[in-house]
């Protein structure tokens, strides 16, 4: 995602964070999705982690109208900080991150302000994503980063990458790697996908 696109195509970008829940051959905003929506919801409480971040990219990038935008300012740090508190996950409105953004469970969780990641990024409970004096990591599109793991530094993961349950990435990751272990390393390449992750 580039910077100055964030909070925009709002409707869009959170239909695909949503299909990430309910499964893509679900079609949008109907009886259907809803149901399965308000489920997964249930299940999963990190949905709602997804909500508050996205909501704050509109009112932050978007919301031109000051009163209004005060107003939802403050709304929207009453949510951050009950998301931070209760659900243990920080994720700052000012990260950049794609459409199709899934967060799994909750707990200790913590992505960098600064962060540029593409579409469908997908983060498990324990997930750090910090920065070291070499920068913010900056990633591709369809990532999935596994329990525990930290990623940190000025590094690029590629596209099509899943990173291991507690790994430490603090070194470039390739295309279509699969990489684990303290530092993390690429333990195998995989076949490209032809489409986008459930």
């Amino acid at each position: 995602m580039r910077l100055e696109d964030r909070g925009r195509n709002l409707k869009a970008t959170i239909t695909a964070d949503m299909q990430r829940y309910v499964g893509r051959k679900c079609k949008p905003w109907r009886y259907r999705f809803w149901k399965r929506l308000i489920r997964a919801g249930y299940e999963n409480p990190a949905l709602l982690a997804v909500l508050v971040y996205r909501y704050g990219q509109w009112v932050h990038f978007r919301c031109r109208m000051p009163i209004v935008r005060q107003l939802c300012n403050a709304h929207y740090y009453y949510l951050f900080n009950w998301v931070r508190t209760r659900l243990q996950i920080e994720l700052p409105r000012t990260a950049a991150i794609d459409a199709g953004l899934r967060i799994d469970h909750f707990g200790l969780m913590l992505v960098n302000s600064q962060l540029i990641a593409g579409k469908n990024l997908w983060l498990k409970p324990g997930v750090i994503i910090g920065q070291t004096d070499t920068g913010v990591p900056r990633m591709g599109d369809n990532i999935e980063i596994g329990v525990g793991a930290k990623i940190l530094g000025g590094i690029t993961v590629g596209s099509n990458v899943i990173i291991g349950a507690q790994a430490v990435v603090v070194k470039d990751v390739p295309d279509n790697a699969i990489v684990a272990g303290v530092p993390a390393k690429v333990i195998r390449m995989k076949d490209a996908p032809s489409g986008s992750p459930q």
